[in-house]
Formats: structure tokens, sequence, C-alpha cells
């Protein structure tokens, strides 16, 4: 069959075509022209621009245009508009053009944010996507998902989820979760047999298949992918849907705030419009103060600036190996009160090294640091190899061949593991022991967190057949009839060794080592294997005991959490005496801690209100399953936290899904894990979650900064026109320079204030409470008191010039300036609401935005175009200056105002 027959049209099924599953794997194969290696990288590269991408179709995005005229779609654009046409019917061509020029070029400015800050968040979901391993001449290689075609060889392991419709070829107790497929809520077992039967055949049935987006819940397989993309079954369900990006909580609260602000500013500008009224002014003029206020009253700009700040701070997560996933997790970080954290890999290295081994009656320590395979072992501190001690040899062929991790030499010299860190330390001790066979693997049973150990079945060099197994000391200990000595002579498992093999245990993970037991069922006349088999036939061969250091920088991130007032807790499978040793090393619960931990029994036999009683004291939890963990959060939740949770497997997912912040490894987790978190690590480590938090926190920070700025900017101006009414005072300000004001000052100002860096001391503050007011009482009083100030002194200086014989035109010039000029210094003053200006770090783009900002308003005072758009006239340089000078006297206000009030709070009871 040709091989352009698997996916001839976007709306073609595979099934219908051929029916994979009824097919042989080697049948599949040959038609795929899939050779036994795996497709070149030359022919993937051909196949994927032949298919195109293996992704589901989707609607996207808007078109630009419609980005464009989405910026139009607001209550006071309309209100503009209408004001440009009431102007057009009155004569007023001039102003026509100045309102229609400021709608345009807000749309402009509106238009060109949204789209730089969608690309900035699309290309960070890129960075997240799901990935695939295949087999590609001969070697296993990561690609995206995006990029599998068909013919390739998919290699899957419980964790992955299935990249493209795919026929099983080879299988090791392989299940897979086709829910979100067929509805079948119990996990599939599934076999490379094929399935007689065509179209008619349910796809449930289908065991010969792997579908795309089903999930691989244990086992592991190899597959050939048959279709991908659209012609894929999932494809099928997708064709014709989409979705759109969904906005985050707090973009609606605004939303709900702005509305509820913009009706308040309304009652406001309509008790203007009839006071001037009232006093004789003209319906026309009044008309456009009235536009003018509620224009710049209401902070239409915020959306704008929340995608903005979205971006920016997305952006600088992924540079300090952060993933976004998932935009509301950027506000919940802001706010989280609680990190429940994996132990391996987080909060140490995940490079774990064999440090001792206990053997029969003999203990051995093992030289060497990390994965080089370089080292000795040493018993009373002479050297010993496989070929001095029988029991060593067996234990140390159980270490290499039970096992799936490959050790790798790059070219750097440093070694590294391909796999599980813990199996990566067996082989390189197997390699220091001195045992370098490979025995022929003819069985396996894959490790599972029900079992807790694993087993492979070899076939020796003689032809014999040696079943391994590996995995917690309870479980193997419980298992065994017999142990090795030294000279290899089996004794029987009674009693008084297994109270011995237990104390070597618990004395092993008080040292912080992780413990496993190995063993061995020998010349048994095995033909498979089976978990029965297993039960009470094992030849213990000991116990190893390795570490995972604690990473240095984790010591000093649990430590920022407790002064940001974040809780850290540990959950660890580990042995509890090992969890317990790591979580003192890294100050997580104290030597004297009156409630050291709960373990996994313990933890299943609570109550859901004993456990919730329980987790506001408890820091560590040991030999948990990951099925507690859903438990955990759901408790810590109900007790009003708001919960980080870090996990990296299947049995992860429902708790990364439940807690406000679900944060996945991007090295060692799987992609059901990835899939189902709002936050990556690309480096696993632990430190990364306290800086996300950190920036979290800081974009929170800014656009509470940039709220209560453009706020205060609304009350002067309402302040500034009310005042003049009830004085009966000719307009300080016209229409078109108010809407100047919200264009060339507010609309440049309050993007610089959004970028600003964290501010000192912001890690030492307690979290912000996750429905905490948008505008607080403290904040409502510190922006009437600035923006009264700023009120002030621009009707100050406009009085001032009128009552010296000033022209009104000149007065109104030098008020005008006088607002813009507070607008620059109110913005630096908005830039901490705790913190003195000269002890924040340095924000170049509130400095660069200044200047252009004296730039334009110069240009609106001197330049002739702008002075006849503006109605202003020339000012000399002093009296410009003047503006500034009193300007000033906001952030001077606002600096007083922090010290008075830290004082207060000091001295307050």
């Amino acid at each position: 069959m040709p091989l352009k027959a698997v996916r001839p049209t976007p709306r073609a099924t595979n099934v219908a075509i051929r029916p994979w599953h009824s097919l042989p794997a080697e049948e599949v194969m040959r038609a795929l022209e899939t050779p036994p290696d795996g497709l070149s990288t030359a022919e993937a590269t051909r196949r994927l621009a032949e298919f195109g991408p293996n992704q589901l179709a989707s609607k996207g995005g808007p078109p630009p245009w419609r980005v464009f005229l989405r910026q139009f779609q607001s209550p006071l654009i309309y209100i503009l508009l209408i004001a440009a046409a009431v102007s057009f019917l009155v004569g007023k061509r001039f102003d026509v053009y100045v309102i229609l020029g400021v709608v345009v070029i807000n749309a402009m400015l509106g238009f060109i944010q949204e789209e730089r800050a969608a690309s900035a968040l699309a290309a960070l979901q890129r960075l997240t996507s799901p990935h695939a391993h295949v087999v590609r001449e001969g070697e296993v290689h990561e690609v995206l998902a995006t990029e599998v075609v068909p013919g390739d060889l998919l290699v899957l392991e419980a964790g992955d989820r299935v990249a493209a419709d795919a026929r099983l070829f080879k299988t090791a107790e392989l299940v897979i979760d086709e829910s979100a497929l067929t509805g079948e809520s119990v996990p599939v077992p599934k076999t490379p047999d094929p399935v007689p039967g065509g179209d008619e055949v349910p796809l449930g049935d289908r065991t010969g298949l792997a579908f795309m987006n089903s999930v691989v819940t244990a086992g592991r397989a190899r597959a050939v992918v048959v279709a991908t993309g659209m012609a894929t079954e999932m494809g099928k369900i997708a064709e014709g849907l989409a979705g759109g990006p969904s906005e985050t909580p707090i973009q609606r609260r605004l939303a709900a705030f702005s509305k509820r602000l913009g009706q308040l500013i309304l009652l406001v500008v309509a008790a203007v419009f009839l006071v001037g009224l009232i006093q004789g002014r003209s319906v026309t003029e009044m008309f456009f103060v009235a536009i003018s206020l509620a224009v710049s009253s209401i902070p239409e700009g915020l959306p704008i600036v929340v995608s903005v700040l979205f971006a920016i701070g997305v952006n600088r997560m992924a540079r300090r190996k952060a993933l976004i996933r998932r935009l509301p997790a950027v506000e919940a970080l802001g706010s989280a009160t609680v990190i429940c954290s994996d132990k391996t890999g987080t909060l140490t290295r995940n490079e774990m090294t064999v440090r001792e081994v206990s053997c029969g009656d003999d203990r051995f320590a093992v030289e060497g640091e990390g994965y080089r395979p370089v080292g000795r072992l040493l018993r009373a501190g002479r050297p010993v190899t496989v070929g001095d001690h029988d029991g060593l040899y067996w234990l140390a062929a159980c270490a290499r061949l039970c096992n799936d991790a490959l050790l790798v030499e790059e070219e750097s010299g440093e070694w590294k593991v391909l796999g599980d860190p813990t199996e990566g330390a067996l082989q390189v001790l197997g390699e220091k022991a001195g045992f370098k066979e490979d025995w022929e693997r003819i069985g396996e049973l894959p490790f599972s967190s029900e079992r807790k150990w694993m087993a492979t079945l070899n076939r020796t060099p003689e032809g014999g057949r040696v079943a391994f197994i590996k995995g917690a000391t309870d479980r193997i200990l419980s298992a065994a009839r017999g142990w090795l000595d030294g000279e290899g002579v089996e004794h029987p498992a009674d009693d008084a060794f297994r109270r011995r093999v237990e104390a070597r245990a618990e004395e092993l993970a008080s040292e912080a080592l992780r413990v496993l037991a190995l063993g061995m069922i020998r010349d048994d006349g095995l033909i498979t294997i089976h978990p029965e088999v297993f039960a009470e036939r094992v030849t213990f061969l000991g116990l190893v005991g390795m570490i995972d250091p604690e990473r240095p920088e984790a010591v000093a991130a649990v430590r920022t959490c407790q002064e940001a007032g974040i809780r850290v807790v540990m959950i660890t499978g580990d042995h509890m005496t090992t969890g317990r040793a790591i979580a003192r090393r890294l100050g997580i619960v104290a030597a004297d801690a009156a409630e050291p931990g709960i373990d996994g029994v313990r933890l299943a036999a609570m109550s859901d209100r004993e456990l919730e009683e329980a987790v506001g004291r408890t820091a560590l939890y040991g030999r948990v399953a990951p099925e507690h963990k859903l438990r955990i959060v759901t408790a810590l939740q109900r007790q009003g936290e708001i919960v980080a949770m870090t996990g990296d497997g299947v049995n992860d997912a429902p708790a990364l899904s439940q807690a406000d912040i679900g944060v996945s490894m991007g090295l060692a987790g799987t992609e059901v894990a990835k899939g189902a978190s709002d936050m990556v690590l690309a480096d696993d480590n632990f430190a990364t979650i306290v800086a996300a938090v950190e920036e979290g926190r800081t974009i929170a920070d800014n656009l509470h900064k940039v709220i209560h700025y453009l706020l205060t900017t609304s009350t002067a101006e309402i302040l500034i026109i009310a005042v003049a009414l009830l004085l009966g005072m000719p307009l300080p300000l016209a229409a078109v320079q108010i809407l100047w004001v919200n264009l060339a000052t507010d609309g440049l100002m309050d993007k610089a204030l959004a970028l600003e860096k964290p501010e000192p001391g912001l890690m030492s503050r307690p979290p912000a409470a996750a429905n905490a007011p948008i505008v607080s009482a403290e904040a409502f009083r510190r922006m009437l008191l600035l923006g009264s100030v700023t009120a002030l002194g621009t009707l100050g200086s406009y009085a001032w010039e009128l009552w010296n014989g000033g022209t009104f035109r000149h007065a109104q010039t030098e008020a005008f300036t006088t607002l813009v000029a507070y607008q620059w210094f109110s913005a630096f003053a908005y830039r901490s609401e705790r913190v003195p200006i000269w002890r924040l770090p340095m924000n170049w783009w509130m400095v660069g935005t200044l200047l252009v900002g004296v730039l334009l308003q110069t240009a609106a005072v001197y330049a002739p175009p702008l002075q006849l758009v503006l109605g202003t006239e020339a000012l000399s340089l002093a009296e410009f200056a003047d503006s500034a000078l009193i300007a000033a006297s906001v952030l001077v206000v606002s600096e007083a105002y922090k010290i008075v009030r830290e004082r207060w709070v000091r001295t307050s009871p």
C-alpha cells in the first residue's frame, strides 16, 4: 500500500483506509516502509513536509485585522466617536480630527501591545509542548510531538501521552487510559496481537492500537505510527472544534472593577456637566469637557497593561527556568502560602550515588561521586570485587541487569544517565564492583507504585535462568526465603535475620541514605514471571544505601520561603527516616519539631477531618503513595491555603490538577504530569519555584501600582475641573489637553511602571490574600492624597498666572504643563508604596519614558502645529521649570507619607 494512503486528506480516517488493528505488526511496518531501526532523519523530515505537523486543527486566535478592530469595541471609544460626530455637526472640524487621531493612535498602541503579548505567550507555550520518544537510525531521540510522522517508531513508557495513532508491536505489561477518546473509565491492557475485523470493531476493543492523547498508565511498549494529526481518531473528534484564549481571574476582576468604576465616574461627570450648565456655560463646552473627563478618568488602557504584564512576567519566569503553561498560575504564584515539594531532584540534585552496601553479614563502603564509574568497594578498608565475594557477585549482577538505565559519557568527559537516577547509581555500583557481563533479558515486570518493586528474567551465559528483583526493603524482605553469604551459601531467612536487615535499613536511612533491597530466584524452572512467583521464594541479596545530596541553593530557597510567609512541605516516597534527615538539613523540619511527620500508613488510616487538622502543623510526609498527594492538597485548600504542588509521575496528575499551582518537572516529569500542570520547571529545581513566586508577586505588585497611578490621575483631573467650576473660574484644561495627558503621558508612564523590578523586601512580606481588593483602604487614602496634591498644584499655577495678569491661554498652558509634569513625578512616586525611592533599583525604562515625555510636552508647548491642535502657547523656560518644580511636590509628599506611615505602623499596638 502506498504511504500516501495513510493520510490523503485532513478528513480521512486511517482505519477506513486500512484496518491496522487486524494486520500483524510486521505487515504494518512493511506497508509504512519503516525499517527495524526506525526512519532516517532525512526521511522523517520529508514525511513531515508531506503530511504536515502532527497536531489537531484549531481555529487559533483571531486574525490581526480583527484584533485591531477589537480595540474599538469599548463604550468609551463609542463615546469618543459620538463626540466626533457631534463636533462635525456643530462645525468643529478641527476637533473631529483630534478626537479621531486619539482613537486611532490608542487603537494602534493596543494592537501592537496585544500582538506582542500574544506572540510571547505563544512562544512560551511551544516550549512546553508535549514531547515524544522515537527511534530513528537505531537511536532513541526526544522530539516535539508535532514532529512525529507516519512510520515513526514510538517508544512508550508509563507516564507518556501517546503522540499519534500507532500499531503496537512490542509490549511489556502495557496498560493505557483511553477515557478521553472512548469514555471507558478503566485503563485497557494492550497487546501486539492482531484483532480480527474492520471498521465495525469498536475503538475500545482495538487492543493492538494506541491512540493519540491516550495515557500510558503502566508498562512499556514500542509501536509504529499509522496516522498523525487530523487523520487520527482524536482528529475526528477535534475537527471543527477550537478554543480561544481565556481570561485570567485578575482580568475578569479588573473588568468588573472597571465597569463599577466607570459607572461611578460617569455619575461624577454628569454632575460636573450639570454644574457647568447651571453656571451658564455653553452646552457644547461642557459636553466636550464631560466627554474628555470620562475618557481620561476611566483607565481603559488597563486590559492592555495586564496583557503586557503577563507577557513580561512569563518571559522573566522562562529566563529563570519556569515555563508557564496557563496564565492563572502567574497570579496564583503571587499568593501562594504553601509549597508541597517532592524531595528527589527538586530539593536534591537527583544524582544518586551508592555509599554503602550491606551483603550478608558484610558491609562495603563505596568510593566515588556521581555517575562516573570509577571507585572501589572497601570492606574494612580493603578493596573487594565480585571475584572475592559470591554474595557481592549476585548483588552486582542484580544491580546491573534488573535495570533500564544507560550510562553515557559525553564529549566533555562528564557522565550522565539516560533513565532513572536510582537505576543509574546501581549501574555505576555494578561497574565499580567489577560485574560487566550483559545477560539476555527474556522477561520483565516493570516497577509499579503499588508493588514497589520491579523484576527481570535473564538468561545466564550457561543457558540457565535467573529472576532478579529490586525495590522497597519491606516488600523484598517479606518475599525472602533465604540469604547468601560471602561463599555463596544460602541460609534461611529467619526472624533473627529479618530483624538484622530491618535494623540495618533503619540505620542507613537515619544517615539520609535511600535504601533499596535486591534479591533473586535462581534455577527455579521459571518460564515467565508474575508477581505471585516471588511470594516467599526470593533469595535476599542485600541492601544498597545511596544518597541524593540536597541542592545548596535549595537551603537558601527554603529559608526565603519561610521569610516570605510561605510554608514548605516535603512529600516523599522515601523512608520516613531518610526524609526527616534531609528535611532537617534543609530547614523544613526543626530538630525539636513536635510533629516529626506523617508516614503513608498513618495517613491512609486518617479520616479527612483528622488530616485537615494535621496539615497545618505537618511539614513532612514520608513513604507516601502518589494518590495520597491529592488528599494532602485538598486538606490544605480546605484550610484556606493557596497550594503549589510539584509532581512528575502519572499518579501525580490528580494532585497537580487540584493544586492552585501545579508544578511538573521538565527533565524527569512524564508528559501526563506536564499536561496536568500549570508550570513546568526546566531544571527540576525547587529554587526555581521560589524565583517564580517572586516574579508572581512582582507582577501583582506592578499591576496594583499601575492601577493606583492611573486612578490617581483620574482623581486629580476630576478635582481640577470640579473645583474650577465650583469657584466659577474658566476651565483650566481644554478637552483636547485632557486627551493629550491620557495618551502621551499616562499612556507611556504606566507601561514603564509595569516594568518595575522586584522591590527590596518583596520576599519578606506575607503572601497577599488571593481575593484582596484591587484598591484597598490604604491605597484609596494614598490615591486621594496624591490626587489632591496634583489638583491643588495645577489649580494653584493656573490661578497664579491669571491673578498676575496672564492671558487665559497662557494660564491654561501653564496648568496643562503642570498637570503633565505631575504625572511624571506621580509615576516615580508609585514605584513603591513602601520603600523609599532612593532604595529602589534603577528602572531605566522609567528614565527613558520620562525623557520621551519631556520631549513630547516640549513639542506640545513650543511646536506651532501642536500649539494649534492643543490650544497652547510658548512658556518661558523659567515657567516650564516652575511647572516641573511645583509638580515635584507630589514626590515629596509621597515620600513623607511613607515615612509617617512606617512610623505609625511601628508604634501602633
